[in-house]
């Protein structure tokens, strides 16, 4: 009983840590994908059961914060956490299940430099989650990787809008545009997920310090 009444700090945080460390597992696998198409269906598997994995941990996360009675940042801002970094999984998974179900022989030539984008803005979240449990010694680190997130957040959109114009002027096939649409939509919004998780971790400290 009295247990329940201890913040539960530690437990939360490695959580999130280990999501994170999900999350970059899964943006280099869609990297290896990209990189060596003769294997996307083994990498596709293993990111889905990251995904698996991660939705596993999300549950049990929100097992702990529904009976524990002090935790050490607000329960709206710990459920909005797990929310994007779930997120963040779930929209590589797509990118990896559309790329291997269509089994294509070349990619968009900047298909690499969104995904590359993807995995560094996964890195700065990983970074970003764990000085958490920092918060109030490393606040303004945490601020700095915010900003660095929405620098690449833009960047990822950028390479996504400026392929689907050249993808539309010069694919001559319908369901090929369609396809890629789809997928590098999917891989930008993941970088979208990590500007949240951004806005999210700097509403964290603003709140807190």
């Amino acid at each position: 009983m009295f247990k329940n009444l201890v913040p539960q700090d530690q437990i939360f945080f490695d959580m999130f840590d280990q999501m994170a460390v999900n999350i970059v597992d899964g943006a280099l696998l869609l990297k290896k994908m990209v990189d060596n198409s003769d294997n996307n269906s083994e990498y596709a598997q293993q990111i889905k059961t990251l995904e698996h994995q991660t939705d596993e941990l999300v549950h049990k996360t929100l097992s702990h914060l529904h009976t524990t009675f002090v935790t050490p940042i607000e329960r709206e801002d710990i459920h909005r956490l797990l929310v994007k970094l779930d997120d963040i999984l779930d929209l590589t998974n797509k990118a990896s299940a559309g790329i291997d179900m269509n089994k294509p022989k070349t990619f968009p030539r900047e298909m690499a430099d969104l995904v590359e984008v993807l995995v560094e803005s996964v890195r700065i979240i990983q970074q970003m989650v764990a000085l958490l449990r920092h918060l109030k010694k490393k606040s303004q680190e945490i601020l700095d990787l915010t900003v660095e997130i929405n620098r690449l957040e833009n960047q990822g959109d950028f390479i996504r809008r400026s392929t689907i114009s050249r993808l539309f002027q010069e694919e001559k096939d319908p369901f090929e545009m369609i396809k890629w649409k789809d997928i590098l939509g999917y891989v930008e919004k993941a970088t979208d997920r990590c500007e949240d998780v951004g806005d999210i971790a700097e509403g964290i400290v603003l709140e807190n310090t």
